[in-house]
């Protein structure tokens, strides 16, 4: 399973918070499924953190939980996939926002699902499986 940035997102403040949210709850009902996240969500986190007030403790929290994903990387196959998928959603007139599109190109090249908090935009990616909490 792919966990989508809101996802990470939500799990941070979740764990910061000591609260068993949404995001925890759909995490733990995976049991001992491996996650992964991809390098695009990692660079979106990773924004947070450059313009985060304490930088330090949004860093500790990015690293906590990075620390238990798998990065997935692109590759030229995952090239190919993106620009099929740009394609398609670009003659159907709804293209999504580049990122949205990216990660859910990684979900896809590895042939895995997205858990997401917000599946508008990964839901029109062709042939993607996505799972909301």
């Amino acid at each position: 399973m792919l966990l989508d940035t809101s996802t990470c997102v939500d799990l941070m403040r979740e764990t910061a918070r000591n609260q068993h949210g949404p995001a925890r709850r759909a995490v733990e009902k995976l049991g001992d499924t491996r996650l992964y996240i991809s390098l695009f969500s990692v660079c979106e986190l990773n924004t947070g953190v450059a313009l985060a007030g304490r930088r330090g403790e949004e860093q500790r929290r990015v690293s906590t939980l990075t620390q238990h994903l798998t990065v997935l990387y692109p590759d030229t196959a995952f090239a190919v996939l993106y620009g099929e998928a740009a394609a398609a959603l670009l003659a159907a007139g709804t293209p999504i926002p580049t990122m949205d599109l990216l990660i859910g190109t990684t979900a896809k090249c590895y042939g895995l699902p997205v858990l997401t908090r917000d599946p508008v935009h990964f839901a029109a990616i062709p042939g993607l499986v996505v799972e909301r909490y």
